[in-house]
């Protein structure tokens, strides 16, 4: 393109006047053809074109001048940049002559472009309007959602919006009105979905989603709004079904307190996950329960397998399983140490603070030929043992725990069980357990053997043995402890079975626990078919020998509606009752305290004495303070006035503990305080549960051994 250049068609007077007007101009194509194009369509007769002549911009169509540059960037959009100097196509040629008759000039056809060229501009346009609606579909964050999600709600639709999740959902009001399907969109834009309360699996609707499960497009959005709409209870599968129930049944469980019903649980759960799968595969603990069934009850675990009631592995599964196995019959058993080695290499540094759990239970006597050896014979003696000593760890901080030894004794002495004791505590140690401290029932035996680790010292921490950095700390089971109470209560000889025990409000007053103040209310209710003492009962009041070792029977006795009945008899009918509800009161909130195994059990009873122990400032730590305080001064100061020891007709110094019973009560609520004030200091835990600290674990292992001995009390 050239400025200033005089232009060469006939008429057209461009760039001839000396002024600063000038038209853009073009020289002649080089091309033969196209320049010869060019002069004929000017109709200058016998015109040469020199290297200078020009054509002006004025003689060309629209279609022929390139106005600006566009190029394709990667992405597929298209960059468009005007030219400072214009330029003309290859195909341009002069075609518009104002200056000469109008027959000669003529608007040049529009250029058909080739398929390949069609094909790549198609392809571009649809690629831009691809990328742009791409763009208005991008949901690009919770904000914008919140925005814009109702206008593309149908009819049906109600919607919840929050800070922090939208929630639509679809109502049922035929009947009672009933969410029939719900969606929660979150922070995250990610989607829960629910179906008449039951939550779908994120995998039944990946095919909208992804993998992701982020509704991050509005067409997702609007393709879930389609899919609940027309969803059915059909579309929901058996096995999301069955799913959903283990999940509802697994948070219940997790907030049962009853420990009893732990093992239901846990084999519904067992049994639902068995059906969703061809291939069964059976947790260790179900192994054992089928185990514990076939060794007991061989014919009626075949029916029941036979008859699919239940899904359990066959018989021969379980005796090779169990043939290969070598249990923690002493000490010394190398392959349980290299067990309890490789438990504690899986366990988290806080599930490895351990209280260490001592008992015996009864056995037949007699040897049994197995594995090539002989069993049944004494650790101690060259006899036949009649006992087995027992030794369980577990987890103060979550539901592990062991037996970690099993040892045969004959007529066990105080110093058997001290040696054996420090042999566990010495294995424990070389296994990288951290033993808190010991507990075990209130025997003499027991007593003797905790005396010898004090070496004389009524103490109720020292050092570890083998552990001389760590403290070891000892404490009678709570559960006995509170069956001993009971039990002296019932076994007192004086007239109404009469305790003296300081006030818990005034210790200079002596108060009266009377148990035939329990025995009166029962007779006057028994008839009734409302009473205020549901709980009292013949089995309460009079216990057989095999029923004084009932807990429950125990605990029915220390119990708040009997609480209640005592201050009712006292208030209304004026009864001498005050003095045996301020001794069940003591030790109903004790109880409370020391049998917390549950986090929510607090918030459940609405009971402060049973929420966990989280600081050392707490109501139960402060009333186990006071408790032991209580405890010193019954020992201290729990005597009558002679007149007063006479007229109840009271022995000696007037109904009391026995010295025992008394002592491990004192022993035990001090070591619970200072274990608390150790761990807080030590460990920094978010709470403890005292209900650890029992043998209940223990005793429910020998239940099962029990069991398996075909319901007998000595075990095989």
């Amino acid at each position: 393109m050239g400025k200033g250049r005089k232009c060469c068609v006939p008429g057209c007077n461009s760039n001839y006047n000396n002024t600063d007007n000038y038209v853009s101009s073009f020289t002649f194509p080089k091309d033969a053809t196209r320049k010869n194009q060019w002069v004929k369509s000017i109709n200058r007769a016998n015109f040469i074109p020199s290297s200078t002549a020009v054509v002006c911009i004025k003689h060309f169509s629209s279609q022929f001048i390139v106005k600006e540059d566009r190029i394709v960037r990667d992405d597929g959009s298209e960059l468009v940049v005007p030219r400072k100097i214009w330029k003309l196509t290859n195909d341009a040629y002069p075609s518009i002559f104002p200056n000469q008759p109008s027959y000669l000039s003529h608007e040049p056809s529009t250029s058909r472009k080739s398929p390949s060229e069609r094909i790549t501009a198609l392809k571009l346009r649809d690629e831009q309007n691809f990328a742009e609606w791409c763009t208005n579909d991008t949901v690009n964050s919770f904000e914008i959602f919140q925005e814009t999600y109702a206008k593309k709600l149908g009819d049906g639709w109600l919607n919840i919006r929050t800070d922090n999740f939208v929630l639509c959902y679809r109502l049922d009001i035929n009947q009672c009105p009933s969410i029939v399907v719900s969606m929660k969109i979150y922070k995250d834009l990610t989607v829960e979905i629910w179906h008449d309360s039951m939550l779908l699996k994120t995998k039944s609707y990946h095919f909208i989603l992804g993998e992701h499960n982020k509704c991050d497009l509005w067409t997702k959005f609007d393709s879930l709004l389609s899919w609940l709409a027309a969803f059915k209870p059909n579309d929901v599968k058996p096995n999301e079904k069955i799913e959903n129930a283990m999940h509802l049944i697994k948070d219940a469980y997790s907030q049962q307190d009853d420990s009893d019903k732990t093992l239901f649980f846990s084999v519904i759960i067992e049994q639902l996950k068995l059906t969703l799968s061809s291939k069964h595969i059976y947790s260790t603990e179900f192994l054992l329960l089928a185990a514990k069934f076939y060794f007991c009850y061989p014919a009626a675990y075949s029916f029941i397998r036979s008859s699919k009631i239940l899904i359990l592995p066959h018989p021969v599964y379980i005796k090779k399983l169990f043939n290969a196995l070598k249990g923690p019959s002493s000490v010394s058993n190398n392959n349980h140490i290299m067990y309890l080695q490789k438990k504690n290499e899986m366990l988290s540094p806080h599930e490895k603070l351990i209280s260490l759990l001592i008992d015996e239970i009864y056995v037949n006597p007699g040897l049994n030929y197995k594995g090539g050896k002989l069993l049944g014979k004494a650790e101690n003696a060259n006899q036949q043992a009649n006992t087995i000593q027992a030794f369980m760890i577990t987890s103060l901080f979550s539901k592990y725990n062991e037996i970690v030894a099993l040892v045969p004794m004959k007529n066990q002495t105080a110093d058997d069980l001290y040696c054996q004791t420090l042999k566990v505590l010495q294995m424990l140690n070389d296994c990288k357990y951290n033993v808190l401290c010991l507990i075990s029932d209130n025997n003499r035996i027991n007593r003797n053997m905790f005396t010898q680790m004090f070496q004389g010292n009524l103490v109720n921490c020292i050092s570890n043995p083998v552990q001389p950095e760590n403290k070891l700390f000892f404490l009678f089971d709570t559960v006995h402890l509170i069956k001993s109470v009971r039990n002296n209560w019932f076994n007192e000889k004086t007239l109404g079975q009469v305790l003296c025990f300081p006030s818990p409000d005034n210790s200079s007053k002596i108060s009266l626990a009377k148990f035939q103040d329990l025995k009166d209310i029962y007779e006057t209710e028994k008839s009734n078919l409302i009473k205020n003492a549901p709980k009292l009962s013949q089995k309460v009041l009079y216990p057989t020998s095999s029923e004084k070792q009932n807990v429950l029977l125990a605990l029915n006795i220390f119990h708040e509606s009997n609480s209640a009945a005592l201050a009712h008899e006292a208030g209304e009918k004026g009864k001498d009752t005050m003095g045996t509800k301020e001794f069940i009161d003591q030790f109903l909130k004790w109880w409370n305290i020391v049998n917390v195994k549950n986090s929510e059990k607090g918030k459940r009873l609405k009971n402060p004495f049973c929420d966990p122990i989280r600081s050392k400032d707490q109501m139960s730590m402060v009333f186990l303070n006071k408790f032991y305080d209580w405890l010193v001064s019954c020992n201290n100061k729990s005597s009558l006035p002679l007149e007063k020891r006479k007229e109840l007709g009271l022995p000696g110094k007037g109904g009391k503990l026995t010295k025992e019973t008394q002592f491990a009560l004192q022993f035990t609520t001090k070591s619970l305080i200072d274990i608390v004030n150790h761990i807080f200091k030590e460990h920094t835990p978010e709470y403890i549960l005292l209900g650890k600290f029992q043998t209940d674990s223990l005793e429910a292992r020998f239940g099962q051994y029990r069991q398996m001995s075909g319901g007998n009390y000595n075990v095989s």
